[in-house]
């Protein structure tokens, strides 16, 4: 930055900080006074200073549901690209849900609880595979054989 570019900096940063003095002292009268002299909406000022500080605390009380939407987005993506293929045929598709039920107590009772899981139909035993792999069933950290009861 050259001498009379900061110069100029310099010059406006007192103008602006002099400006600033300048509305902090005077009255709420006065400076609605000028401003009603100068042709301003003094309404519209009103309300849009309402606004912009309403905008600003409900942008603060959200911030948490912000933050848990991105966490959701990223955790929705994660689970599309950790698809794993599905067996091929039926009765090993079949065989995948036998396995982790019997390997994984909490799996069983989620899935298997109250049924007969020989007499589901493929459908049924597709969908619950991929409700297992959106819950983590098949991720290489877990152990074969953990039922994550410690």
């Amino acid at each position: 930055m050259s001498a009379d570019e900061n110069r100029r900096k310099m010059d406006l940063e007192a103008l602006l900080g002099n400006l600033a003095d300048a509305v902090e002292r005077a009255s709420p009268e006065d400076l609605l006074a000028e401003a009603k002299a100068a042709g301003q909406d003094t309404k519209q000022i009103a309300s849009d200073v309402k606004n912009t500080l309403l905008d600003a605390v409900r942008s603060f009380e959200q911030r948490k549901l912000h933050a848990a939407r991105a966490a959701y987005r990223t955790r929705s993506t994660e689970l599309r690209r950790r698809r794993i293929a599905l067996p091929a045929t039926a009765d090993a598709r079949r065989r995948l849900l036998l396995d982790a039920a019997t390997n994984n107590r909490r799996f069983a009772q989620v899935t298997a609880r109250f049924r007969d899981l020989n007499e589901l139909s493929d459908e049924d035993v597709k969908s619950a595979l991929e409700d297992l792999i959106e819950l983590g069933a098949f991720d290489d950290t877990a152990e074969p054989g953990d039922d994550g009861n410690k």
